[in-house]
């Protein structure tokens, strides 16, 4: 049985690296699901954010770099409204502006920071596996998905005490969905 899980992404242009990224994670995460990703309109883009895509996840994601763009604090705000699941990233790769500063401190979320994309990615991997775990029967995932979830969290925890200590090293890989995308479900 196919299940569908959505994740809108609120990040502008410069945090394709991490989208691209987030795009491969949710390809490989379970064999059963379709993963909907939606994103901040992109600069060229004229137009407002998919409130009612936004509304329909389960997970929001906001990646804060060099600087805050519209209409993230609106994303935001409705992803609170919809009460989703909200993960908050921000680089430390990069000079934030005064504007993503303030943002940053004023938009009452526990920040998750991090280098570089690769790193990024394995501390998202971490946190949403643990809530899709934790968060089950709630996804509607079948019991060997999450069996298959529980394998892979040991091996990301095994991963994560073996690099404890060492530099982390990584560059972002081509071919996610950085704009958005549909991830179908293995046959």
């Amino acid at each position: 049985m196919e299940k569908q899980l959505a994740f809108y992404v609120s990040a502008s242009y410069e945090m394709d690296p991490e989208c691209e990224l987030l795009g491969q994670l949710l390809a490989g995460l379970s064999k059963s699901v379709k993963w909907i990703i939606k994103r901040t309109p992109g600069r060229y883009e004229r137009g407002n954010p998919d409130l009612e895509a936004l509304r329909s996840s389960q997970f929001y994601l906001i990646l804060l770099g060099m600087d805050i763009v519209a209409p993230i604090g609106v994303e935001l705000t409705a992803a609170r409204g919809a009460d989703l699941t909200i993960f908050a990233y921000r680089s430390l790769s990069v000079l934030s502006s005064p504007a993503a500063a303030v943002f940053a401190r004023d938009a009452r979320l526990r920040w998750e920071s991090y280098l570089t994309a690769q790193e990024f990615i394995e501390r998202l991997e971490k946190a949403l596996t643990t809530q899709i775990l934790q968060g089950s029967p709630g996804y509607g995932l079948e019991l060997a998905d999450l069996e298959e979830l529980a394998e892979r969290m040991q091996v990301i925890e095994k991963k994560g005490k073996e690099r404890s200590g060492e530099e982390r090293q990584g560059s972002p890989m081509a071919g996610g969905a950085g704009r958005g995308g549909v991830i179908l479900p293995k046959s």
